[in-house]
């Protein structure tokens, strides 16, 4: 009995599926057929028959709480032609902070240094005043904006001491012999002698200079000025032999004092004397006086560049500054 329930149960699941798939199957074969032809009668029924359900699922749908969408009303006609861009919402109107930099390391600001010293002679060319052409102006303007700080300002003094330089350059004397048989001393077979002299001169100060020579076998300089821009007053001479000069023979000597008015040593005064022979023998006495700190050095020196060996002695000297009296008076 429980089996021929069982088979029951079975035929009526079959019989059930194969009427749900004739029904799928004529509703599908209706919808084709009023495709083709949308007169038939059956095709009023399947209209009507959609119509009801579109609105029962539309009346559903704003009871479940969905919202239809809404067309935003038109723009007024004096807004028409606005850019979206330019509508915003009222949190991007707000004033942007200012960008802030931080400041550079000291290598860094070396590294700058080094770059803007290394392109300057390409801005004197291109950025000159009413020369700068449009495809060099935002380079130059970089170029002043980022070296700003490495730009030395103009000095009154060095546009006086620049002003002129001239001098009168004279050939005393200016002998040659050429061709003397069997000279082994040069190819040419030549003996010179000459004698010249310079009186250089300017704004920034002037000065006397002579040389002798005789080919091959000596030459001489000396020289005396006066240069109060650069602070530099004195005497100096060279004397070399050139057919053993590659063995260090030559010497000079020095008798300068040095006060100049720019640069880190300006106001300082410098004095000093000395004497050499090639690298066989250097020796210096230095007498220095620096008003700003306050101190007064002397030193002496001796020196053997070949041999490497020398030594050096000196005394110093300390007093009240101008550095210490600008501080004490505030």
């Amino acid at each position: 009995m429980r089996n021929c329930d069982y088979f029951s149960v079975i035929l009526f699941i079959w019989v059930s599926g194969l009427a749900v798939n004739a029904s799928v199957d004529r509703e599908h074969l209706i919808k084709l057929a009023c495709a083709r032809n949308p007169d038939l009668e059956m095709c009023e029924q399947l209209k009507a028959r959609s119509a009801r359900e579109s609105s029962t699922t539309h009346t559903g749908s704003k009871k479940g709480g969905v919202l239809e969408m809404v067309e935003p009303p038109p723009l007024p006609p004096n807004m028409k032609s606005a850019k979206r861009r330019e509508i915003r919402p009222a949190a991007h109107d707000e004033e942007q902070r200012p960008v802030r930099y931080r400041a550079l390391s000291a290598e860094e600001v070396r590294i700058l240094q080094t770059k803007c010293a290394r392109v300057g002679p390409l801005v004197q060319k291109h950025c000159q005043p009413k020369k700068t052409s449009a495809r060099n102006a935002g380079r130059c303007a970089a170029y002043f904006r980022d070296c700003a700080p490495f730009i030395e300002k103009s000095d009154p003094l060095a546009s006086i001491a620049n002003s002129f330089d001239s001098g009168v350059n004279i050939n005393l004397a200016n002998v040659d012999v050429k061709g003397i048989p069997y000279y082994p001393v040069n190819e040419e077979g030549a003996v010179g002698v000459g004698l010249g002299l310079g009186i250089p001169f300017g704004s920034w100060g002037g000065g006397f200079s002579n040389s002798v020579g005789v080919r091959d076998y000596f030459h001489g300089d000396q020289e005396v000025g006066a240069n109060w821009y650069d602070g530099m007053y004195g005497y100096k001479n060279h004397w070399n032999i050139p057919l053993v000069q590659s063995l260090g023979v030559e010497g000079g000597q020095h008798n300068t004092v040095s006060f100049p008015l720019h640069g880190k040593d300006a106001g300082n005064l410098k004095v000093d004397n000395g004497y050499g022979v090639g690298g066989y023998y250097q020796q210096n006495d230095h007498v220095g006086v620096n008003y700003k700190s306050g101190d007064v050095k002397h030193t002496f020196g001796v020196s053997s560049p070949f041999v490497g060996a020398g030594f050096q002695t000196g005394q110093a000297v300390a007093f009240p500054g101008l550095d210490v009296w600008e501080r004490a008076l505030g």
